[in-house]
């Protein structure tokens, strides 16, 4: 399953009060995740990918993407955990002008799930009411 995003970043907000989109997604494999920072960011503003409290993407928890005209390719699989339905945009855009990234992933079929784990996603889609 293919999914695209986008979302615009307010001018002069700072990491410490990050903004951020959830993308609901099916639960698999993430990979082919496309993150595009258009001409005219600077590199002002800065992102990443989380699932739950946990960055994904760049995998090193304290890094963040800020380019300027440049599309980002990463071609990783990563399982998400069980029950996961969406994953998470987040960043800041240090610039004086508010600007759009646009981010784009797939979601391949996982292993079966346990029956513990399949358990889990009952019970979370039954409190939260998703199906």
């Amino acid at each position: 399953m293919h999914y695209s995003y986008e979302m615009t970043f307010t001018a002069g907000t700072v990491k410490s009060k990050q903004e951020e989109l959830e993308m609901d997604c099916a639960w698999g494999v993430l990979t082919n995740v496309v993150i595009a920072f258009a001409a005219g960011c600077h590199g002002a503003v800065h992102v990443h990918v989380d699932e739950g409290l946990h960055q994904v993407y760049p995998t090193n928890p304290k890094g963040d993407y800020a380019f300027d005209n440049y599309t980002l390719e990463i071609k990783d699989k990563y399982r998400l955990h069980a029950g996961t339905r969406k994953i998470v945009l987040k960043g800041w855009n240090e610039g004086t002008y508010d600007h759009t990234i646009h981010i784009a992933f797939e979601i391949e079929p996982s292993e079966p799930v346990s029956a513990t784990d399949q358990a889990i996603m009952d019970i979370r889609d039954m409190l939260t009411g998703e199906d």
